[in-house]
């Protein structure tokens, strides 16, 4: 039987968070909740963009505190770029009693970055697609890391590689934190 876990990915926009998420989550058998639909979700029903950044954290996390509390794993699909949203999981990983583990994407070419974001359709409805610019203002919002977590950088690996990886280091004893 899997542990019940809770799984953070962070990273800038095409950095393959999300590709490695779906990877994850297939192998585990976990939830996905990808703030992002989320938040177009929240455009579509009429709330103005300034009103739904923190917004859509926060459903995201009331989804996975159900979801945890129900015994089922969760990858959480989202940047977190500051350390109040990094924070946030930490302590519903607290709350619930379940080991947190974050996973830090990064694509440490630019030119292979930017020709990511360039060509990449997403499809979610109400949500644009993020440019390059969006990129760049994101990055200088983007706090450094001050606590554990796995990083890969995509830059020059297969997402299969990096779903590898990222499986090889779940499964070291005391790879997440537990929080109880």
């Amino acid at each position: 039987m899997t542990k019940v876990q809770l799984i953070v990915m962070s990273g800038l926009p095409g950095s393959g968070k999300s590709t490695i998420a779906v990877g994850l989550s297939k192998i585990l058998r976990a939830a996905i909740l990808s703030v992002d639909p989320i938040e177009a979700a929240m455009w579509a029903s009429g709330l103005r963009k300034e009103q739904t950044g923190m917004a859509a954290y926060a459903i995201a996390q009331a989804l996975a505190a159900e979801n945890l509390q129900q015994g089922l794993s969760v990858i959480i699909d989202a940047v977190n770029p500051v350390e109040a949203a990094r924070a946030m999981w930490r302590d519903t990983a607290h709350r619930h009693a379940v080991p947190l583990t974050f996973i830090e994407v990064v694509c440490s070419d630019p030119q292979v970055h930017q020709t990511r974001v360039e060509q990449r359709v997403r499809g979610i409805p109400h949500m644009p697609e993020v440019s390059w610019a969006d990129i760049a203002a994101r990055r200088a919002e983007y706090e450094t890391w001050t606590g554990p977590r796995i990083l890969l950088d995509s830059a020059s690996s297969d997402p299969g590689a990096l779903i590898a990886e990222a499986m090889k280091q779940l499964e070291q004893p005391g790879h997440g934190t537990l929080l109880s």
